[in-house]
């Protein structure tokens, strides 16, 4: 479920950034599995669940700053994060990096960036997910 906090968030931006509900996310998700192998191109997928924010970071007013970033920082990145969802039951939000290369510069630019206007850095969050699809040894075959 969506928490309160966020929904402040999602009117702000509705203009800058579409999420895809989790349904149609999934879809999009395969399409661009199927467009990676096809043309060679990997990406990166980021998972990122409300309660591993809540966790991360307890404080409301952290939430608050850190989901403001986040949200301004997500529509700079449409050259490398074009698509952006749900979780099933709204219980987190998801995008993806297309066109990753290795070692991913869109992910740290986009946690570089974050941390440089909050100072809280993502990519060492417990339980955040983070994978390259398909895997580099997919292509090795």
């Amino acid at each position: 479920m969506l928490p309160e906090e966020l929904k402040l968030f999602l009117r702000k931006c509705k203009n800058k950034v579409f999420i895809y509900a989790w349904e149609y996310f999934t879809r999009r998700i395969h399409d661009e599995l199927v467009r990676s192998v096809i043309e060679e191109s990997p990406f990166s997928y980021v998972e990122i669940n409300f309660s591993v924010v809540q966790q991360e970071l307890p404080s409301n007013s952290d939430r608050l700053k850190f989901w403001e970033a986040f949200f301004e920082e997500l529509p700079k990145q449409k050259r490398f994060c074009d698509l952006c969802g749900f979780l099933r039951n709204d219980e987190g939000i998801a995008f993806l990096f297309v066109n990753s290369i290795d070692n991913n510069p869109a992910w740290d630019r986009f946690c570089s960036e974050i941390e440089a206007k909050t100072s809280f850095d993502m990519r060492k969050w417990e339980g955040l997910l983070y994978a390259d699809y398909p895997p580099k040894e997919f292509f090795n075959t």
